[in-house]
């Protein structure tokens, strides 16, 4: 089982002592630990820990951080662009362990509406047992819960991508997708086969710098009317970081049910 690697993230004070014990029970069961210290006064540090956690072929995220850092909006959202960004490298899901320390807020922080990137961690306190599912999860990762599958690509000319493949098995007439969140917004679009970035995309009857506004929400959006089937994605360039992802169909060029995806 050495094979299995768990990558271990320290962040917050004072966690250093509990990653280390968490650490070494991690290996006791098998598996190989690398990991970081998160360097959070780094510009997109997702994209540079995710590209090392992929080097190290990461079968399991063990994260080890403070209810403080976990509650914050913005720190959520940067483990959830590193998973997405981490997951596309590997071509493969992987799960995660929130190994929550230190005593819990007196209340807790509002959610986003939409289905959590992160969602499916296990979230744990200091006392439960942990070792056992982690492992688990290493060698048998969940099923995605996501509305369909998102990855990210990251080039220094071409900027910062989603890829948005809606889980159908049926060809679809258009898309149209939005992102929320401060300086979050989209620059560009295109169609083509999944799994790489498109070299050219033929865009049809575009939509371009669509707003919107849902649950006090509001959002920026861009659409086509192309013909997508269920080899072919949206992709869309990013400016910001969005905290919540809404996509759905573009029939006749009229948005039909929404979908949303929360990242913070």
């Amino acid at each position: 089982m050495a094979d299995k690697c768990a990558w271990v993230i320290a962040w917050g004070e004072g966690v250093d002592p509990a990653a280390q014990l968490i650490a070494g029970a991690a290996r006791q069961y098998g598996l190989n630990v690398k990991g970081q210290h998160w360097p959070e006064k780094e510009k997109q540090a997702w994209l540079a820990s995710a590209k090392e956690a992929a080097d190290a072929q990461t079968a399991v995220i063990l994260l080890v951080t403070t209810h403080v850092v976990y509650a914050q909006p913005e720190n959520r959202r940067a483990l959830a662009l590193f998973r997405l960004r981490l997951q596309s490298l590997l071509n493969r899901q992987v799960d995660g362990v929130v190994l929550l320390q230190g005593p819990p807020p007196a209340e807790p922080s509002p959610e986003l509406f939409g289905t959590a990137v992160l969602g499916d961690w296990m979230v744990v306190g200091p006392t439960d047992k942990w070792v056992a599912r982690a492992v688990a999860r290493a060698h048998a990762p969940a099923k995605s819960s996501l509305p369909l599958r998102l990855s990210v690509y990251a080039e220094e000319r071409l900027g910062v991508w989603l890829e948005l493949r809606p889980s159908t098995t049926e060809a679809l007439q258009g898309l149209i997708a939005g992102v929320s969140g401060t300086g979050a917004d989209i620059t560009f679009h295109a169609v083509g086969l999944s799994g790489r970035l498109p070299d050219k995309s033929v865009n049809e009857y575009e939509l371009r710098g669509l707003k919107f506004d849902t649950e006090g929400v509001a959002f920026n959006a861009w659409g086509l009317q192309n013909k997508i089937t269920p080899e072919q994605s949206y992709f869309i360039r990013l400016e910001g970081e969005p905290d919540v992802l809404a996509f759905g169909a573009l029939p006749g060029g009229e948005i039909s049910e929404l979908e949303f995806v929360r990242l913070a």
